[in-house]
């Protein structure tokens, strides 16, 4: 058992390094867009932080789709609905829905922070040498 573990990472590490050194296509956007946003160059971190929010409603949203396609093949096709990879699937969706939710409101309340608070400064790019 350990063994298929160790040889499943490998691949997906072999994979995911692969997908790294391609140039970008729509494999390697949907291999990474996990990720979330980067600043860019003279972006305010407000601006920055509300990009997070949307970023993370977008998962959410993404997730609600995910169990409206579950609701509907658990309607028409009721036999499923005590089969393992469904009662996984919904598990998985749940836990999925949660941290896009939980990042919703933690990004919230940081640009909130930043907002009201402060500091808020621009983004700026340093060469190598300056690190």
């Amino acid at each position: 058992m350990t063994e298929k573990i160790a040889i499943f990472y490998l691949i997906v590490f072999i994979v995911l390094v692969t997908l790294r050194y391609m140039r970008p296509n729509i494999i390697t956007f949907v291999a990474f867009s996990w990720f979330g946003p980067f600043p860019e160059e003279g972006e305010t971190l407000s601006s920055f932080k509300a990009r997070r929010i949307r970023y993370a409603f977008s998962w959410f949203v993404q997730f609600l789709a995910y169990f409206a396609l579950l609701a509907i093949l658990g309607i028409y096709f009721n036999s499923y609905f005590s089969e393992v990879f469904f009662l996984v699937a919904s598990f998985a969706g749940t836990i999925g829905a949660g941290m896009a939710a939980l990042a919703c409101i933690g990004f919230s309340i940081s640009w909130l922070k930043t907002i009201v608070v402060g500091p808020n400064p621009k983004f700026e790019y340093l060469a190598e040498h300056e690190i």
